[in-house]
């Protein structure tokens, strides 16, 4: 048997974002081995870096968009490299949400590391541009060779870029955990991938979707999958449950959330989670979906798991990123709402709501990104109590996406739910739509408290401010410099405090318009990475704007866009 193919220009246009993140790599590593350095020249990057390099990065991702745009207007929808690559629209509208992930992640970096002077920020750009084409090439993926080949591209970036922070144990052990468990799943889905071959004969998407038709029974998806295929579907589930987060395959998620810097867990748990979906969804929910009654009880097991399992475990939870790790992993439970569906209805929820939980969920890791440390601080609980008072803007803009993850409407997360829920009624599930709604209410619980947390609680700085009289030097102080506390009798009277070595009483009367005055911000005053911040908040402007934009202007026209777009992943 031969076998004659030849790559001609329009194959290279049907993939041109993917090119022109490739291309913008190549020049962002370049640019850094050409900038001046500080010290020793593979080590220390010097100011410019900062600047230019999240610039040009920015500036790649934004070429990626007006290519994606331009291909989604005026591209002919077919697939790329022999059946390898597809180029339809609902690839293009996820080069598109992928995108947006990667432009806020780059964003919201520049101040991070600045802020914890981290260098080889060349290698992190690049790495994160890599992250990226590996993800747009899974959600592109119509061959189960690029399944496999885009996956890996993704998980070698992210296992680096998770480790970045060499001096946070935390980090480094996000990184090999991720590594050790990623390669672990990945092996699960290799053996699948396999078998599916070995089954059908075929790695194409549109060569095993005939073959799947062919059968009887396949009409209304109760078609008998050969034996070989029955244990493929296993492994494949297992290792796309892996890849989305999915109980019982999460167990990593919360410490590589935890340990990854924060800008890299922003742009993770979307990007990854979008690709991974995506491809979940075109292989199991219209490749296969005439074996849709074998498989379709396993995922609907795993959705109502994920859903239940990921709130209840997230109310527990004190640190605001281990919070966040929980809540996407419940928000997967809802997504593996759409491949339960399947079909057309099925894949135009999924990707809605991909677009809704991109903005949101970015907004509330770069909120906590502005307020991380070297030290992995500042999402704590004990942080962020009374961060009102401290940074009543990050407290706010933190709020604002919390409840729109919450499903609080005009936001984008309550359009996202509002339509795979619908999508389950519709699809013939409504026990999927109850305990979906059951479970975002029990969401609500621990994202207002950690919203009460911000806004009603007090440090016990604060407190002992109220008891004595006067407002702490320092919105943190340690517990051995904290005054001793005094007596009912003595408070009542007077606050006797040591201010530079002589005694100084506090009169009952001034009290109050004392504790009153805002506490000082030394921490944002002291902050290295001030004139960087312009980066971050740039990132928290855009995700607000997209949160509002996606639950109240266009998510009728996204829904329209996204029903032409499903039946067209399998052309």
């Amino acid at each position: 048997m031969t076998f004659t193919f030849t790559v001609t220009a329009a194959d290279w246009w049907r993939i041109a974002p993917l090119v022109v993140l490739v291309g913008m790599a190549l020049i962002v590593m370049l640019v850094d081995a050409v900038l001046p350095h500080e010290g020793e020249r593979t080590k220390h990057s010097g100011p410019q870096n900062y600047t230019i390099l999240p610039i040009l990065a920015f500036v790649g991702v934004v070429g990626a968009i007006g290519t994606t745009i331009g291909l989604l207007l005026g591209g002919d929808q077919r697939e790329a490299f022999n059946g390898m690559v597809g180029s339809d629209q609902g690839t293009q509208l996820a080069y598109l949400i992928i995108l947006s992930a990667a432009g806020l992640g780059i964003l919201l970096s520049p101040p991070y590391l600045k802020r914890l002077q981290l260098v080889h920020q060349g290698e992190y750009y690049t790495l994160m541009l890599l992250a990226a084409v590996g993800m747009m090439l899974l959600a592109a993926s119509t061959s189960l060779l690029t399944v496999f080949l885009g996956i890996e591209m993704l998980s070698l970036a992210l296992y680096i870029l998770s480790s970045f922070i060499e001096r946070r144990r935390a980090s480094l052990e996000s990184g090999m955990k991720y590594f050790l468990l990623s390669s672990f799943a990945s092996a699960f889905l290799l053996y699948g991938l396999a078998l599916t071959y070995g089954a059908t004969n075929s790695t194409r998407f549109q060569d095993i979707a005939f073959f799947a038709a062919h059968l009887p029974g396949a009409a209304n998806g109760t078609a008998q999958a050969p034996i070989l295929l029955i244990v493929a579907l296993g492994l494949l589930t297992v290792g796309f449950a892996f890849k989305v987060s999915a109980i019982p395959f999460q167990a990593w998620t919360p410490d590589v959330y935890q340990g990854a810097p924060a800008p890299v867990t922003a742009f993770m748990s979307v990007g990854t989670k979008a690709a991974a979906m995506i491809a979940f969804g075109r292989l199991f929910g219209l490749v296969l979906l005439p074996f849709h009654d074998t498989w379709a009880p396993v995922i609907w097991a795993i959705a109502i798991l994920t859903m239940v399992g990921g709130n209840i475990m997230a109310v527990v939870q004190t640190n605001a990123k281990r919070l966040l790790a929980y809540s996407s992993i419940a928000h997967a439970g809802y997504m593996l709402i759409g491949i339960v569906v399947g079909g057309t209805l099925g894949m135009s929820a999924l990707l809605f709501y991909l677009a809704c939980y991109t903005f949101l969920n970015l907004g509330a890791f770069g909120a906590i990104s502005v307020l991380e440390g070297l030290d992995n601080a500042g999402s704590s609980a004990n942080d962020l109590r009374g961060l009102w008072h401290r940074r009543p803007v990050v407290a706010g803009l933190l709020a604002f996406f919390l409840l729109a993850l919450a499903g609080f409407p005009p936001m984008a997360g309550f359009a996202g739910k509002y339509y795979i829920f619908y999508a389950a009624l519709a699809g013939g599930h409504p026990e999927l739509l109850i305990i979906g709604v059951l479970a975002s209410v029990l969401g609500m619980y621990y994202y207002l408290r950690v919203i009460a947390t911000m806004f009603m609680e007090q440090t016990e700085e604060e407190k002992e401010a109220l008891t004595l009289g006067t407002v702490p030097a320092s919105p943190k102080v340690s517990e051995s410099r904290r005054p001793a506390r005094t007596s009912g009798a003595a408070r009542s009277t007077t606050a006797t405090l040591s201010r530079g070595g002589a005694a100084v009483a506090v009169k009952p009367e001034t009290r109050t318009a004392v504790v009153n005055s805002p506490l000082p911000a030394e921490a944002e005053e002291q902050d290295p990475a001030r004139s960087l911040n312009w980066f971050a908040w740039t990132a928290l402007v855009i995700a607000t704007i997209g949160t509002l934009a996606v639950g109240t202007v266009l998510p009728f026209w996204l829904v329209q866009l996204a029903q032409q777009a499903a039946p067209m992943m399998l052309k």
